[in-house]
């Protein structure tokens, strides 16, 4: 009778242990595969340190529910799971990454006056539209070159003078300064002259076809300002030149 009572409670025990162990049981196969998955991954060499603590508690779960103790085994199970779930996080991606960072757009050097010279290179600021520039931004007689020694215009060069024309009379309120200039071939003295006579003669020319005196002031600055070499024949005839000034 005693031997019949003891197998019925250890059955009950073992029933009871199978019984509250199921979850358990279904942890720890969890954990393992989570734990394989990481390893097929090589996880536990990325993050060893972290591989080693997840499978150390996988075990000593499994040495608990072995032991039917499966109420210690249980958080011990899922600490496991859990630390094998979060093997080596990703990094989460900063702010600056979610976004795409757009790129500079190059500036175009400015030509504030659009005269097709840029400001770094325009001697002659404030150009008004439709005015011909030379290659450093200043208002000149397109084409119109004297001959050595010589203040007078050539009928040829007319139809340039008329553009200049054009140009004062769209902007009706434009007063500007004609700049007569020469090379360096003669006297200081005798160069300032020449390059007087030669702007008064665009001004004549201005007049004669509309544009008010009171809108026009002349001056001869020699050859104190050339725009080319004066050592070649080609340098010196680009310095016989005359420059319209806009004065604001």
């Amino acid at each position: 009778m005693r031997f019949l009572v003891l197998g019925v409670i250890l059955s009950f025990l073992i029933a009871g242990c199978a019984g509250v162990g199921v979850q358990v049981d279904d942890q720890l196969h969890a954990t393992r595969k989570v734990l394989n998955d990481a390893r097929a991954k090589q996880l536990d060499k990325k993050c060893p340190k972290a591989y080693k603590e997840a499978e150390l508690l996988q075990k000593k779960a499994v040495v608990l529910y072995k032991a039917c103790r499966p109420e210690d085994a249980a958080p011990i199970a899922k600490q496991a799971y859990d630390k094998a779930k979060s093997l080596c996080p990703p990094v989460p991606c900063p702010e600056s990454c979610k976004k795409p960072v757009p790129m500079p757009v190059p500036q175009s050097p400015k030509d504030s006056d659009g005269d097709g010279v840029i400001d770094s290179l325009d001697r002659c600021p404030n150009t008004p539209k439709g005015a011909t520039v030379n290659r450093v931004g200043c208002w000149v007689v397109k084409g119109l070159l004297f001959d050595f020694n010589k203040a007078d215009i050539k009928p040829c060069y007319y139809k340039n003078l008329d553009e200049v024309v054009k140009v004062l009379k769209e902007n009706p309120d434009l007063k500007v300064e004609i700049q007569g200039h020469t090379d360096n071939i003669g006297s200081a003295a005798y160069n300032m002259k020449l390059s007087l006579r030669r702007a008064q003669a665009v001004a004549d020319y201005l007049i004669a076809h509309g544009i008010s005196p009171s809108r026009l002031t002349v001056k001869g600055y020699g050859f104190t300002r050339p725009v080319a070499p004066n050592d070649t024949p080609e340098g010196r005839a680009l310095n016989r030149r005359v420059q319209i000034k806009p004065l604001y």
